[in-house]
Order: structure tokens, then sequence, then C-alpha cells
């Protein structure tokens, strides 16, 4: 669990096995990795080319964002990048 992560639209877990959340942060253009000890940190922003991200999903390494394009020039994609789960899975409790 955490608190302070606003305008969630959808989460996924990394996996099934594990307690790694990726959160599309809709409002704020930004896509946040909650680890199981409720740190949060911004992996992905409207600088790496989001725009109203509104679902994210998890496939083995890679890791699938839909932007809504709600803000102009209104450019609805589909976008998708690498992950390293072994690298997420492994951070240590605090």
């Amino acid at each position: 669990m955490t608190s302070g992560l606003t305008s969630v639209d959808d989460f996924n877990f990394l996996n099934d096995r594990t307690d790694v959340v990726f959160a599309a942060q809709n409002g704020l253009n930004q896509v946040a990795v909650v680890h199981p000890d409720g740190a949060t940190e911004t992996v992905l922003t409207a600088s790496d080319g989001l725009a109203s991200p509104t679902s994210v999903a998890v496939r083995g390494n890679r890791l699938y964002i839909t932007n809504a394009g709600f803000a102009e020039p209104h450019d609805a994609k589909v976008q998708r990048g690498r992950i390293n789960p072994a690298v997420l899975n492994c951070r240590p409790a605090s």
C-alpha cells in the first residue's frame, strides 16, 4: 500500500508472483512504479512521450502504455519500453 500517488487511471502488476505495480498517472502524464514497501518512483514522463497515459500492461520484459491523447494534438497511441523485472523485484525493503 502507498499514499500520495495521485491521478492513477490504471495499474498492473509486474507479474503474478510480485507486489511490484506500474501505475498510469493520467493527469500527471507519467508512469510510476510502486514497490512492496510502499515507495514510489516515477519511471516515465511527458518528456518520454507520454500524453495522458490511461493504461499499462506488462509482458515479460516489455511495458506497454496507452496514451489517450486527451491533450492537444490528440495523438492517441500505444508505446512500449523494456523493463528489467529482476531489478524491480530485488529492491530491498525499507
